[in-house]
């Protein structure tokens, strides 16, 4: 079996020596900005990530389980059909630019607040 781009992303959460930039680097170009209005945005989502054999055995339920709980995210639902995911957030947690600037990989205080935030959450899973 091949292994795909997402596989060596799972490695490093299984192996605890995940780093968050080369994630949103690999996830960035599957992920586009569809809407987004204050403490709300609407992700598209490219079928190939979807797709790719790595993020099917993850399976939905155990990318909900990661994604549930991030701190100042207040609801998140992924429709695999439509290929998007809104996440409903807190704005004075993390700012409506965090999202953009992440995925585009700059390194503005919005995106690193954004991504303590990820880390922090990243951190939790593994003690658990």
């Amino acid at each position: 079996m091949s292994k795909s781009r997402f596989d060596s992303v799972i490695q490093a959460v299984a192996d605890d020596t995940l780093d968050l930039p080369a994630v949103v680097a690999c996830f960035a170009p599957y992920l586009h900005i569809a809407h987004q209005l204050p403490g709300r945005i609407r992700f598209r989502i490219e079928l190939a990530a979807l797709d790719d054999p790595a993020i099917r055995r993850l399976g939905s339920d155990a990318l909900s389980d990661a994604l549930a709980g991030i701190r100042g995210v207040r609801d998140i639902k992924l429709n695999k059909l439509a290929r998007s995911c809104v996440v409903e957030y807190d704005r004075t947690q993390i700012p409506d630019t965090a999202w953009a600037d992440l995925l585009a990989g700059r390194d503005t205080p919005a995106a690193q607040s954004l991504t303590g935030i990820l880390q922090d959450r990243y951190a939790e899973v593994r003690r658990a």
